[in-house]
């Protein structure tokens, strides 16, 4: 379960988390942001210490608290780099948290065989049920919106009014359909026939929203054989490859049931066998959704 008031405070601007591996080796301290800054670029990785700092504009506290709470909610579960605190200098957020081993999924996969992409996606479909399984909280207290329930994140509203957050699904719907409309005078507004085809009923469920081949951390050997380990994960693995960490959950929240689905397709290759072959091995397909989502979001522009 996750709840905004269980999470670290959102407004701290300087939060370190001391029981992380980081702080183990003594005197160890973070990289102070003007340091990190000066590499002027929007994430840094730090090899020597095991660290990446992710910082810039679009960067949130919400990110890290994602990070947080997945560690905490559901551990190996559904791996994800250890966050070892954050800093927030003049309205930017710097997150400084553990640099995993491996390689991306997305560079591997064109070598991959059968065999080895049947567990890499088998090993997603069981992280992704896992976190489509956490709960808001008490019945009644359910939001559509960032985990601190602030305004969605997903780069598809980027540059547009704040998304949320939705008290149910009826005010998200409107908000959609207000969207590409917000100019036009009341006497100019109509029903979206696209909206209207979307499910009344559906459940709000935990969202990464861009669990893309990119944002998939994979073993490039055997684990054991030292050269992807990542600290508390898939250690005991003895797969000829396995899933180290799911990375950037910028875009993360609770979204529509049909979200993930959609947000897995949006991005890749329509006829590619990631999305064709292998996508509904690890998520119920909702093509009736994503159709509709795909249609309404290149209608308003979106990203």
């Amino acid at each position: 379960m996750i709840r905004p008031d269980w999470l670290p405070d959102p407004f701290q601007t300087e939060v370190d988390f001391r029981d992380s591996a980081f702080f183990k080796q003594d005197g160890r301290e973070l990289p102070n942001p003007p340091v990190v800054d000066a590499h002027r670029k929007g994430i840094v990785v730090v090899p020597e210490m095991q660290l990446v700092i992710k910082h810039g504009p679009n960067v949130t506290i919400d990110e890290a608290l994602t990070m947080w709470a997945v560690r905490k909610q559901l551990g190996s579960e559904v791996p994800v780099p250890e966050l070892y605190g954050w800093r927030v200098v003049n309205g930017t957020v710097f997150i400084y948290m553990e640099l995993v081993g491996g390689v991306t999924l997305e560079q591997r996969w064109p070598d991959m065989t059968h065999s080895e992409k049947e567990i890499v996606c088998s090993q997603l479909g069981q992280m992704l049920f896992a976190l489509r399984d956490l709960k808001q909280g008490e019945k009644g207290n359910s939001f559509i919106g960032s985990i601190t329930r602030g305004p969605l994140l997903d780069r598809v509203f980027y540059y547009l009014p704040k998304a949320g957050p939705f008290d149910n699904l009826k005010d998200f719907y409107d908000w959609l359909e207000w969207l590409p409309q917000r100019y036009l005078t009341p006497e100019e507004r109509f029903k979206n026939p696209y909206l209207q085809l979307l499910p009344e009923d559906t459940t709000i469920k935990f969202t990464h929203a861009d669990v893309h081949p990119s944002n998939i951390m994979v073993s490039t050997a055997k684990s054991g054989s030292g050269s992807d380990s990542s600290p508390g994960w898939a250690s005991a693995s003895d797969l000829p490859i396995h899933v180290l960490a799911l990375i950037d959950w910028g875009q993360s929240g609770w979204y529509p049931d049909y979200w993930e689905y959609f947000k897995m397709c949006y991005t890749v290759d329509w006829e590619g066998d990631w999305r064709v072959e292998w996508l509904p091995k690890m998520i119920e397909p909702m093509e009736d959704e994503e159709n509709l989502m795909s249609a309404y979001t290149m209608g308003i522009g979106a990203v």
